[in-house]
């Protein structure tokens, strides 16, 4: 396929995936909503203000009853939303919410990116239900009725187009903060190796395996050019995560990649990114449809045919 093919491939592709797989894809993301909901707000000041926080004051997440009451409505609302209902109103409440939180802890001096890209997620699937709600193209304008399918078909290209859009930039700023020298100083991450294994000793008193500790960033310091080989395919993965919107397969393949590198830096970094790993298999790998589609096949292959579900 021709670059140009590949490109208008990639911005006109929307999967069609079936209305069991979105039905499933809305109920794995409202859990991830809900369960990224705080259980309550301790925060009574915001001293250093950021994001939402610099244009309201959002203090009053603190007050139990209020947070409770708003807490309740989001629950409601996300499972409305799971089954698609009313998603301008349903999905709005419950990505507000979590958009305060997060404003609200990210001001009290120190700041997370944890619930950035989930917010985001949530925002630009909103924006596709907005968009078919003003364009009338719902039998009540107004969104409080179920979205046709291709409206939501592209509320999930959306989803993955935020997704892979969060980590270009992710991996631009790395080049960016190294002014294009990251290929070349990713060779020192053996000290972040220490550092990591350090604190997490610290935090914990518990004691870490030696060859997390001492075997590992010896080895890695002692071959640098093995060490930048073996990270380069984080950094390009990122930086390729628009692939993933050419189709199903481009989809699977990026999601399995990014999955597998946030796996080896939790294990060796000891940095989580749980909201993003839940992101990948939700919208990327779409493990319902995997092992539907592994399942069929096979069936298939006992069957003597060779029906794909869903494309």
């Amino acid at each position: 396929m021709s670059m140009r093919k590949w490109w208008i491939n990639l911005r006109e592709t929307t999967v069609p995936h079936a209305p069991w797989e979105m039905l499933l894809m809305r109920a794995a993301f409202a859990w991830l909503l809900w369960r990224l909901l705080p259980a309550s707000v301790p925060f009574i000041a915001q001293p250093y203000p950021t994001g939402l926080a610099r244009l309201v004051d959002l203090t009053f997440l603190a007050d139990p009853g209020v947070y409770s009451t708003l807490r309740a409505g989001a629950h409601a609302c996300l499972v409305l939303y799971t089954l698609g209902v009313a998603p301008v109103v349903t999905l709005l409440w419950p990505a507000a919410l979590l958009t305060a939180c997060g404003a609200l802890e990210n001001s009290q001096g120190a700041t997370g990116h944890h619930l950035q890209l989930p917010c985001l997620v949530a925002l630009g699937q909103w924006c596709v239900y907005a968009a078919n709600a003003v364009r009338g193209a719902q039998s009540h304008p107004s969104g409080f009725a179920l979205v046709p399918a291709e409206a939501q078909r592209r509320a999930m290209q959306a989803a993955k187009l935020v997704i892979a859009a969060g980590y270009v930039a992710s991996g631009c700023v790395k080049l960016i903060a190294s002014r294009g020298l990251w290929f070349w100083q990713v060779a020192d991450i053996p000290v972040q190796f220490v550092k990591a294994a350090a604190n997490e000793h610290y935090d914990t008193l518990a004691p870490l395996p030696e060859w997390l500790t001492r075997d590992l960033p010896a080895l890695m310091a002692a071959h640098p050019n093995l060490t930048r080989l073996a990270f380069a395919p984080g950094l390009l993965l990122e930086l390729g995560a628009l692939f993933a919107l050419a189709g199903r397969g481009p989809a699977l393949a990026v999601g399995l990649g990014l999955l597998t590198m946030h796996l080896l830096v939790d294990t060796f970094m000891r940095i989580s990114f749980a909201s993003h790993e839940w992101l990948l298999a939700i919208f990327f790998v779409n493990a319902p449809w995997l092992v539907a589609t592994v399942w069929a096949r096979w069936r298939d292959v006992l069957a003597g045919r060779g029906h794909v579900p869903n494309g």
